[in-house]
């Protein structure tokens, strides 16, 4: 193929989304869960990317605790709405309070996932290369 004829489009990183406040919602399809690693420590933690419209838009956000224990990559391809309810004063680390989170998730996954050289398991979800941590 003659790369004259081809219309690029270029790609940008998905717009961090750092939730700060209640009431602070961010919704669209799970598309990727990578570990990162942040900070001096190199302390590793979920990031999640969501598609929030039709044009590719992009966003992405780390987990915390309850997002972490509320959203899996076994989610990718559905619809999730992440709900910022505020803080809990009781429980803090390092003079920071926990975040309190609402997730839903749609029950059925909003349009079909397919990611390269990926390999489709009996629940109908994912696996690729990068979800192995080796």
């Amino acid at each position: 193929m003659n790369a004259e004829n081809l219309q690029l489009i270029e790609r940008k990183e998905p717009e961090f989304i750092k939730f700060e406040s209640a009431g602070e919602v961010v919704d669209g399809e799970l598309v990727r869960v990578d570990a990162i690693d942040v900070g001096e420590r190199k302390q590793r933690v979920n990031r999640y990317t969501l598609e929030v419209d039709d044009k590719g838009t992009r966003v992405s956000f780390l987990g915390a605790y309850q997002i972490d224990s509320k959203l899996t990559p076994r989610d990718i391809g559905h619809w999730v709405e992440i709900t910022c309810l505020g803080e809990d004063p009781n429980v803090s680390r390092n003079g920071n309070a926990m975040k309190l989170f609402c997730v839903r998730v749609s029950a059925h996954p909003v349009k079909r996932v397919t990611e390269p050289n990926g390999r489709k398991l009996e629940d109908g979800t994912y696996i690729t290369n990068s979800d192995i941590p080796f």
